[in-house]
């Protein structure tokens, strides 16, 4: 099967006071029709800059992507003129934001919102328009839609206000759903009815679907393949069941091993220490160097080589890690912890 979507060495810089920042560097990743990738990483790794530039949702008077490309069903998206782009965003691709309430509009109903998408893209009337959305809002499981659906934003709740968004996102059916953050500030009861209903529009639709996260266990939920960020740069890339049994990159490590667990006792959560590097002057090699607790001198004389692992890659000169992490003498002082994470 070909690939519904391809990132070629993808630069992303945007203009800064003392010049240009690199916010994600070289950048390639791949996506199947019908898969989910996830991609993982702290706040400032470059997961959203990526996702967002596929849509080309950047500013474009303070950015710039001095080298790449990005191909969706053959179309080179960067390329594309701002009528072809409208009428790729919303129908083919679609978005969901971390943050519904800044996301939708205050002042308009629930009804106008979905309701704007359908007939820009679809040629609906207004009667025919505002009968799906109710269905959609049926869809994502909102009790009453046919009341909620003129209500306005702030008279939903978080839960509720991040189905429209999902709703409005899937109106379309699009081929590749792009969800950022779709979980994030709503509580655990909430998190779990967000990814079933995630879970079955995948089944229901075949769309693929790109979650951006910095929670694993909601990767470990939903994602068949998984792409670790940090910096800017993609460190390791595995399929999910994989990437929970044997971390290959010390960065993928230190976020397993942050997970709390059941079976472990300990007086304090594992932690990363410092922090990410200053991407105004990127340092020359490894940029997770300082922070490593297996590092080496040459991983500070040059950036570390892609590493294939068979179906998976990373990039650390001390790949593959299995000795490393499965021997507790070497294992008891990294991120605190006193067994490595294999399983979670």
């Amino acid at each position: 099967m070909s690939d519904l979507l391809e990132i070629d060495n993808l630069t992303v810089q945007f203009r800064g006071d003392a010049g240009w920042i690199t916010a994600v560097d070289d950048v390639s990743l791949s996506l199947r029709e019908g898969e989910t990738l996830g991609i993982v990483g702290e706040s400032g790794s470059g997961k959203s800059v990526t996702a967002l530039s596929v849509l080309r949702l950047h500013a474009a008077a303070t950015t710039r992507h001095p080298t790449g490309r990005i191909t969706y069903a053959g179309k080179d998206m960067l390329a594309l003129t701002p009528r072809q782009l409208r009428a790729v965003r919303g129908r083919e691709i679609a978005m969901i934001f971390q943050d519904p309430m800044s996301s939708l509009n205050p002042v308009l109903t629930i009804a106008d919102q979905i309701s704007e998408t359908l007939r820009l893209h679809q040629d609906l009337d207004a009667a025919a328009s505002r009968k799906r959305a109710i269905d959609l809002l049926e869809l994502v499981r909102i009790p009453d839609a046919r009341r909620r659906v003129d209500e306005y934003p702030h008279r939903l709740s978080g839960g509720m206000r991040q189905r429209v968004m999902i709703a409005i996102a899937i109106a379309c059916r699009p081929r590749l759903l792009i969800a950022d953050e779709p979980t994030t500030a709503l509580d655990v009861t909430i998190q779990a009815q967000i990814l079933d209903l995630m879970r079955e529009l995948k089944r229901t639709s075949e769309a693929a679907i790109i979650l951006i996260t910095h929670d694993l266990g909601v990767v470990a939920e939903v994602c068949d393949e998984v792409a670790v960020m940090y910096a800017g740069e993609i460190v390791e890339r595995a399929p999910a069941d994989a990437l929970f049994e044997q971390p290959e990159h010390p960065y993928t490590v230190g976020l397993l091993a942050s997970i709390p667990r059941l079976d472990q006792r300990t007086d304090r959560l594992a932690a990363i220490d410092g922090v990410l590097p200053d991407m105004t002057d990127p340092p020359v090699g490894c940029r997770f160097a300082d922070r490593c607790p297996f590092v080496l001198e040459a991983c500070r004389a040059a950036p570390p080589p892609v590493v294939d692992l068979g179906g998976r890659w990373t990039r650390c000169l001390r790949a593959p890690l299995e000795k490393l992490v499965h021997d507790p003498e070497k294992w008891e002082p990294v991120f605190g912890q006193d067994h490595a994470p294999t399983k979670v």
